[in-house]
């Protein structure tokens, strides 16, 4: 059967795609939103110039069986420049994915073929991809003896498996975390009256929304440009997101407010019986208060409450306060491809073979003498 794979790289063509899109998604059994045509649209309309969207259509004896969303950009590695391709990748999307129906393997050869036959880039990467994807065996299978490749460092995502009641949970803490958790609200309580909201329909243009990008520009990370008000294209992607998701069902925004002014919030994606925290911000003068640790704790009982949620994945970045909370992390494997022809070969032989030699001497001259 004939494979063929059909370039989509306008914003009208892309659009175009939505109703198919919807119907792989449904055969193909793959439910998230962060796999639908509605957060890449967020995330196409989002994107800084430099940054180039394209989806690959991959068609066999002319039926879509794949849907491959990517993105192009140049950048350094190693001090060397670098046309790069990767998953269509936005910084707060827990997962990534090809959105296919039927064997991933047929969809990744004719991936392959296509790649082989581009002369516009150097490095793809497949990163995110969740350890349950096909796609993970697809690739170990496929790209041997087709395209250089390496397996990079593993992304590790905390995440807490709601079970039982809040009480049960709480109980089976260590005594210290239960005295943090006490010392939290004692101490947001003294300084005034405290309220938690929870919104799952928000208009992205009303106070809600408002009052959300002015902690995010209050926080730590607005000064520094990393905050959703301040970060470029962040305010864009979640004011387009907010919508989608509010329509979809999807939106879990919450607000702790001191007397009566938004201090900490929490942006929450959920589906599937699964709640994914995308961005959390608190204000950062009242960090002595500690309230997004406040609402944090406040959440998560909303959620042993609520009956509806089996798992809260709480973010990419597994620092020691997660890890605290965490029932276990996800393992998110990661490839990077390279693009045939030297260039390519010498980025492979960079990685692979010069510096693990490189840190193998360093390590080596570091060494004492005996």
């Amino acid at each position: 059967m004939s494979l063929r794979v059909h370039r989509i790289e306008s914003t009208e063509a892309f659009a175009a795609l939505a109703p198919l899109w919807s119907e792989m998604v449904g055969a193909g059994g793959q439910t998230s939103p962060f796999l639908s045509h509605d957060w890449f649209a967020c995330c196409w309309h989002a994107l800084e110039p430099q940054r180039r969207p394209e989806v690959l259509v991959i068609e066999e004896s002319g039926d879509p069986i794949a849907l491959v969303p990517l993105v192009r950009w140049r950048h350094r590695l190693r001090g060397l420049p670098v046309r790069r391709l990767a998953l269509f990748e936005w910084p707060d999307a827990p997962l990534l994915d090809l959105v296919t129906v039927g064997e991933a393997g047929r969809a990744l050869e004719a991936l392959c073929a296509h790649l082989a036959a581009r002369r516009d880039w150097d490095t793809l990467d497949f990163a995110k991809l969740p350890t349950t994807s096909a796609t993970v065996k697809a690739l170990e299978e496929v790209l041997p003896g087709r395209l250089a490749w390496r397996r990079k460092d593993p992304l590790f995502s905390p995440y807490l498996s709601i079970a039982g009641t809040w009480e049960a949970f709480y109980r089976g803490r260590t005594q210290r975390f239960r005295k943090t958790c006490r010392s939290l609200e004692n101490r947001i309580g003294r300084a005034g009256a405290v309220a938690v909201e929870e919104h799952r329909a928000v208009d992205p243009d009303g106070p809600i929304f408002a009052e959300v990008l002015d902690v995010s520009r209050r926080s730590w990370k607005g000064p520094r440009g990393l905050a959703m008000a301040t970060m470029p294209g962040m305010p864009q992607f979640f004011r387009e997101l907010t919508l989608r998701a509010s329509a979809n069902g999807w939106l879990h925004l919450w607000l702790l407010r001191l007397n009566g002014r938004a201090v900490a919030t929490e942006y929450q994606i959920g589906a599937d019986g699964r709640r994914y925290a995308l961005r959390a911000d608190f204000d950062a003068a009242l960090a002595d208060l500690s309230p997004g640790a406040c609402l944090n704790v406040r959440v998560v009982q909303a959620l042993f409450q609520g009956g509806e949620v089996h798992e809260y994945d709480m973010g990419p970045v597994a620092n020691d306060y997660k890890l605290r909370w965490a029932t276990g992390t996800h393992e998110s494997p990661t490839f990077q491809v390279y693009a045939p022809g030297a260039y390519g070969r010498l980025l492979h032989a960079l990685e692979t073979r010069l510096l693990p030699l490189a840190k193998r001497w360093r390590g080596r001259m570091r060494q004492p003498c005996a």
